[in-house]
């Protein structure tokens, strides 16, 4: 079965700064707040860590807030952990708030997130890291300073990697 964590060689990362799945890309409507792990649409997504669901919200599409036409609708599935919240985005949930989760369980699969295809993957998982405590993801605006509860989740992906 092809899942998105843990294991390392079904998906693959983007490997630079300068590319627009990679956190802290500069893009058209944002600056990237997470990495995209590419993969097929219906891609298993399996809890990188145990933690509790403590948010499913929409995550991408015209009923976000703001609104992300440009994007087909999502989800994601934020999980605290004893350490930080990670947000697994552009998903279909699998699970509920209050929900414990362990490494490995499934919890959502992959869903479409780009309306059009142009030469680049259309589905991944687009993964996040906050700070505890944080409840919902963020918005980061071109020109604006990096939301301060709003973590680099790269090393985090590269010692799951690693295990």
């Amino acid at each position: 079965m092809n899942r998105v964590f843990p294991h390392a060689g079904e998906f693959r990362t983007t490997p630079a700064p300068s590319s627009p799945g990679s956190f802290g890309a500069v893009r058209k409507h944002d600056v990237h707040t997470g990495v995209d792990l590419y993969c097929p649409d219906g891609t298993p997504v399996v809890a990188a860590e145990r933690g509790t669901v403590i948010a499913v919200v929409p995550f991408t599409g015209p009923g976000t807030d703001p609104p992300s036409p440009w994007w087909n609708p999502t989800r994601a599935i934020l999980v605290e952990g004893v350490d930080h919240v990670l947000c697994y985005g552009e998903v279909l949930s699998h699970v509920e708030v209050g929900d414990v989760v362990q490494p490995g369980q499934a919890i959502g699969s992959v869903l479409r997130v780009l309306k059009e295809d142009k030469g680049r993957p259309t589905s991944m998982l687009h993964f996040e890291m906050y700070e505890r405590g944080t409840t919902e993801p963020v918005w980061w605006h071109p020109g604006e300073e990096k939301p301060p509860h709003l973590l680099d989740p790269t090393n985090f992906i590269l010692r799951l990697l690693r295990c």
